[in-house]
């Protein structure tokens, strides 16, 4: 496998940044250490940062160094096997020794103390607060309150920090965190309140819609938490060799794995998970009579038709995560509030009618896509654009609408596809998980919530600038104009039980 394809979505990502990212072309080339404090290593949240880390750095550069301090065998002996599997381009390497530290571009310490002589990000957790510093500043409080979503988010910013060291970023763009302190409690910075402890078993029955780089990190989460109960993971793709620089449980053996299977197995140990390897619009059918209709539903998708569908089941509560090149965003979007639901937020952009859209993805003619019960005949076959006319040879005899319908969910399938080769980081999936998962926890628990709507950032420049928006429900929207009939919809299906 070659270097550039598993790293194809973070060097894209560099390449965005143009100028403002000196070393864009050439940071694989870079060396990585990652080191910690025994300390915190000997704390759960510890062991959650140092893990993520080492599932996290090699997919930002291929030349990753772990150096452990005495004492930790435990840690290693749990570490190697994940380097091992992980691993591509480069295997990871072990150091019993000190090396030269003034040979790595970037240093990730689990731990609280710095260095301003060293490109060093101290990465450290307490509760639901991350903590990061690449300035020189040690981090203060205590690590002891397991939380690892805190943990996650910590070594997430701390491997944003890394990124900037190996592409150079000019400080105009992000600079380096200094002494950073983020709750995912109050969602502001500074606080020094770890929040309220985890509870000692929290009961889900979920779905998870998307099993990328998103349901990736979600997945991680879930399996770190107490949750116990049920979850169903729906993604129809299997992993690609692009999905190693974004996805932080795979490795190359999971290379044309299905993702929805593989994260199912994944969540085994810890609660009954199911995968189905279909579109929303299949694992629809199931619903009702198979499968009972989830309240919760974790959306982890990268369109807006996908966002759609899962809308249109009318759980109480969705928590979409949605990420750019370096962009993040949580939004929740509960039936009982008055808060956008995912058609109000995500909207399709004005372009052709749909009958344009049925003829391009179809080959009919618009004169024959407006006649749906007409069957498709050889003479459509001979009026279909060249690279159609395959597609509809096969289904001569068919009726237009049917033939339509398959065409236009192809076509979506082939856009979702290609939209999954967006530069693309994996720190930023990662900080998008964390904020999903917290928000699945706190209603769970019966928490309230400091989200309102949305939250969103850059994840170069990070959370204490994020930005809350808050968004009502629009007026033209499915969510309002028939809120009756869906409330009934609801009703009936809970009766039914």
């Amino acid at each position: 496998m070659g270097i550039e394809k598993w790293s194809s979505r973070p060097l894209a990502a560099a390449e965005r940044l143009g100028e403002l990212a000196e070393d864009r072309h050439r940071f694989l080339d870079k060396q990585v250490l990652l080191t910690a404090e025994v300390e915190v290593l000997r704390t759960p949240n510890g062991k959650t940062c140092f893990d993520a880390a080492l599932r996290l750095l090699p997919r930002l550069c291929p030349n990753v160094t772990v150096l452990l301090p005495a004492g930790v065998d435990d840690v290693r002996e749990s570490a190697e096997p994940v380097a091992r599997q992980i691993a591509f381009g480069r295997a990871i390497e072990f150091v019993d020794a000190e090396p030269r530290l003034d040979e790595f571009a970037a240093i990730l310490n689990v731990g609280q103390r710095c260095r301003t002589d060293l490109p060093w990000t101290a990465v450290a957790s307490n509760g639901w607060l991350a903590r990061v510093s690449s300035s020189g500043r040690d981090l203060l409080g205590t690590c002891d309150q397991a939380n690892p979503i805190g943990a996650l988010f910590a070594t997430s910013l701390g491997g944003t920090d890394v990124f900037k060291r190996l592409i150079r970023l000019k400080p105009t763009r992000g600079g380096l965190f200094d002494a950073l302190t983020f709750s995912l409690s109050a969602y502001e910075a500074g606080s020094t309140d770890p929040g309220p402890q985890l509870p000692p078993s929290i009961a889900a029955d979920a779905v998870l819609v998307g099993a990328g780089a998103i349901g990736n990190a979600i997945a991680y989460l879930i399996g770190s938490l107490p949750i116990t109960g049920r979850m169903s993971i729906v993604d129809p793709q299997a992993f690609g060799d692009e999905n190693l620089g974004t996805c932080i449980l795979i490795g190359p053996e999971e290379v044309g794995v299905s993702k929805a299977l593989f994260l199912a197995k994944w969540l085994e140990r810890r609660l009954d998970a199911q995968g189905y390897p279909e579109e929303v619009s299949a694992f629809k059918r199931r619903l009702g009579h198979e499968l009972s209709y989830p309240r919760l539903i974790l959306s982890a998708v990268d369109a807006i038709e996908a966002r759609h569908q899962i809308q249109d089941i009318w759980p109480d509560l969705i928590i979409d995560g949605a990420t750019g090149d370096f962009p993040c965003q949580v939004s929740r979007h509960p039936w009982h509030e008055d808060l956008a639901c995912m058609r109000c937020l995500f909207r399709q952009p004005v372009g052709a009618s749909a009958e344009t859209v049925a003829s391009r993805a179809s080959g009919l003619r618009l004169d024959r896509v407006v006649n749906p019960f007409d069957l498709v005949t050889v003479e459509d076959v001979a009026s279909a654009p060249e690279g159609k006319r395959a597609f509809l040879l096969g289904r001569v005899g068919k009726q237009v609408c049917a033939v339509v319908g398959e065409a236009v969910t192809k076509q979506l399938s082939e856009d979702e596809q290609r939209a999954g080769f967006e530069p693309s980081v994996p720190f930023v999936a990662c900080l998008s998980a964390c904020i999903d998962v917290a928000e699945m926890v706190k209603t769970l628990a019966g928490w309230d919530t400091a989200l309102d709507g949305r939250f969103q950032f850059d994840s170069l420049v990070g959370p204490a600038r994020g930005l809350h928006f808050p968004q009502g429900r629009r007026a033209d929207c499915i969510c309002t104009e028939r809120r009756a009939n869906i409330e009934q919809m609801r009703r009936h299906r809970t009766q039914r039980g």
